[in-house]
């Protein structure tokens, strides 16, 4: 089935074009690590895949009631406190134990520093039951311990995974079909049988 379709997607910066006539398809089960250079456009693409933006030009398709888990660079967590942002059941206390978070559960999230905020975030998406997972630099603000946990749980996840991550080490111990390279416009998959369509810029 699939989940998400872009078609022809056009994304401008004032200085250049970051994609020009981009397709790409993501399906049921599919697991993709995203990887490029730092502003190549890795972000965008998965804002568009995850619902949270929209190209300039192209057409999005998305499959009938995909639920979309993404996980945003720089989140925003609803008010409230922590363990209402996570959930108040016993897998949220769980995963906010296992990423280091369990002691501040009943502190008001704006009082949160960045790396906390991003952690309760990665909880927040974790614990949520999606279709679709989008991460986007998921490591970030997390110690080896944290990061175990999180290749556990994507590991048990048998949902369709994007993932992006300069931490070649969950790259290697997450399981993946396929990764896309994003290079000046150009998405090129290797390693797996997900392969973006024409994609030329």
């Amino acid at each position: 089935m699939i989940l998400v379709d872009v078609d022809k997607a056009t994304v401008r910066r004032p200085d250049r074009p970051l994609f020009e006539n981009l397709s790409v398809t993501v399906r049921s089960g599919d697991r993709l690590g995203v990887v490029g250079r730092n502003g190549s456009g890795k972000s965008t693409l998965l804002r568009i895949l995850a619902g949270a933006g929209e190209p300039e030009e192209g057409i999005v398709r998305r499959g009938r009631d995909v639920r979309v888990g993404y996980l945003d660079q720089e989140p925003v967590l609803p008010v409230g406190t922590v363990r209402e942002a996570v959930g108040q059941h016993w897998e949220a206390a769980a995963i906010l134990e296992h990423l280091g978070m369990g002691p501040v559960a009943g502190d008001d999230v704006s009082t949160l520093s960045g790396g906390q905020t991003k952690r309760v975030a990665l909880a927040r998406v974790l614990v949520s039951e999606v279709d679709l997972l989008v991460l986007d630099e998921p490591t970030n603000h997390l110690d080896l311990p944290a990061i175990e946990q999180l290749e556990e749980a994507l590991e048990s996840y048998d949902g369709a995974l994007l993932l992006v991550t300069h931490d070649r080490r969950l790259l290697e111990n997450v399981r993946l079909d396929a990764r896309w390279n994003v290079d000046n416009g150009v998405v090129t998959e290797f390693l797996g049988h997900t392969a973006p369509k024409g994609n030329n810029r």
